[in-house]
């Protein structure tokens, strides 16, 4: 982050159980004349391609709170988080801010960069001249609509 130091932790251990795979049986979006054979052709979606693009760098979250709502991030939800990511503003990031460990936006808010949430109730946190160390970027959200 422009104006400040990041320092990131010790890597974090990766699970050692793979993401299951998951059989994928639809299309969507596309055009044109497809093989009727598709419709027979199961394929897998393996969560770890999708998702996690640096295995060594990536680490798993559960969101807490209410802060980040606004950004589609909700209590309980699983945020895949990269540390090879060069953080830029708009990206969601995970960093630790005086001793807190938070979700929050990198953007400017007056001119300056800040931790931005996204609910009303929570302002802007400034970086200049905070403790702020980065843990990584958010890649990825997992909402569950059924638990």
């Amino acid at each position: 982050m422009p104006g400040q130091s990041a320092h990131f932790p010790p890597a974090l251990p990766l699970t050692s159980q793979p993401l299951p795979y998951l059989t994928f049986l639809g299309h969507a979006g596309f055009s044109g004349f497809p093989s009727p054979a598709q419709d027979y052709e199961p394929c897998t979606l393996d969560l770890n391609t999708r998702l996690v693009k640096n295995p060594t760098a990536t680490f798993y979250v559960t969101a807490t709170g209410d802060s980040m709502e606004g950004w589609g991030i909700f209590e309980g939800d699983l945020l895949i988080v990269d540390r090879s990511i060069e953080p830029r503003l708009g990206h969601i990031l995970i960093a630790m801010l005086e001793g807190e460990a938070l979700i929050k936006r990198y953007a400017l808010y007056r001119g300056t960069p800040h931790l931005c949430s996204g609910h009303p109730n929570y302002p802007p946190l400034p970086l200049e001249g905070s403790d702020c160390q980065l843990w990584g970027v958010v890649r990825a959200v997992v909402h569950e609509y059924v638990r």
